[in-house]
């Protein structure tokens, strides 16, 4: 599988883990909460060490995806971060801790749509398709050795 399939089937797990958060009863949150955030964490290093890292270090001729690469991915990452720092802080029964989640749902969504319509197809463009996989093998691989 290349990178490209290997993170948009991360992506749709994580769509089904969110939508089971976000209609679980007040009681099954935070069990949830303590299954998915590892799972975003793991995402995102196992992003920026294989495929954003590497991009960064190459000299792109689409300026779009160097600025996504180079700016843009780590402010939208720090924004979510943030929130869910926000999380430890309070009740997942409370409705408080839910509009945190909720806003840290709509970030990811509109990231993902980001990646998979803009993102995705111009790093196919960059990268030949021997790279991609060999790129998803190496997200692969650091996915078993996270665990998760």
């Amino acid at each position: 599988m290349d990178a490209i399939q290997f993170l948009k089937q991360e992506h749709r797990k994580a769509k089904g883990a969110f939508a089971g958060l976000l209609e679980a009863d007040p009681d099954k949150r935070e069990e949830l909460w303590e299954e998915l955030q590892p799972e975003l964490k793991a995402h995102e290093e196992i992003e920026e060490a294989c495929l954003y890292g590497p991009l960064s270090e190459e000299r792109l001729s689409d300026s779009s995806l160097s600025e996504w690469v180079t700016d843009e991915h780590q402010e939208e990452v720090d924004e979510v971060e943030n929130l869910i720092a926000k999380t430890l802080h309070l009740d997942p029964k409370d409705d408080g801790w839910m509009k945190i989640v909720r806003q840290i749902h709509t970030a990811l969504e509109a990231h993902i749509r980001r990646e998979e319509a803009d993102i995705f197809p111009r790093i196919s463009k960059a990268w030949e398709p021997e790279k991609l996989e060999k790129v998803g093998e190496e997200m692969s691989a650091m996915k078993v050795d996270s665990g998760r």
